[in-house]
């Protein structure tokens, strides 16, 4: 048994949605493998979008106190994350994107305060599970460019050869058809839980 701390993260407005099913198949063969599995929606919390106030440049912490709060401390601990989305307009959509954004605080804490953001010194890794309604070759280039960015800035190793996208899934209920989606999940999920 791993112990390892996972954290999964619900990017998708709509609840149960193909992007979700995929993460929750993906969590649910992690937790069977030993690890610590915990989920959240992001269109469940209530996250205020960034404001670029300044405030966070020189204590490292946000100044809103909203949904972001005990956030903050579930990412920095866990040591595997998994950020599962739908892509709008061939990017997040507005709630997972105001999620990222708050993250500037984390920014402003390592790059100008000059600070360790994991206490452990541990190194995380994450994923991207991202799911798109057509066919182009560049579906998922501004996916994977935000999501490397953000787990940089964020002390996670972004990996992104086992990362799972899936084009052409574009309406409710498409990914439960997919022939190969679940089994591809499943094996991420024991992948991510494995301790290396």
């Amino acid at each position: 048994m791993s112990g390892l701390k996972i954290l999964g993260v619900s990017g998708s407005p709509r609840k149960g949605g193909n992007s979700e099913t995929l993460l929750d198949w993906t969590l649910e063969a992690a937790e069977a493998a030993g690890g610590d599995v915990e989920k959240i929606r992001v269109c469940s919390l209530d996250i205020n979008p960034c404001r670029h106030c300044g405030w966070c440049d020189t204590r490292g912490e946000c100044v809103q106190k909203d949904g972001m709060s005990d956030i903050y401390k579930k990412y920095l601990a866990a040591d595997r994350v998994v950020i599962a989305t739908p892509l709008f307009f061939m990017n997040a959509p507005a709630q997972l994107k105001a999620f990222i954004d708050r993250f500037q605080c984390m920014w402003a804490k390592r790059y100008l305060l000059n600070k360790e953001l994991r206490e452990t010194g541990a190194e995380a890794r994450g994923w991207l599970l991202a799911v798109g309604g057509t066919k182009g070759p560049s579906l998922f280039d501004g996916i994977d460019q935000m999501i490397k960015c953000f787990y940089s800035i964020t002390d996670v190793r972004f990996d992104s050869g086992r990362s799972l996208r899936y084009r052409s899934v574009d309406h409710a209920g498409d990914m439960l058809e997919h022939a190969t989606a679940r089994a591809d999940a499943e094996a991420l999920g024991k992948f991510i839980a494995a301790e290396d």
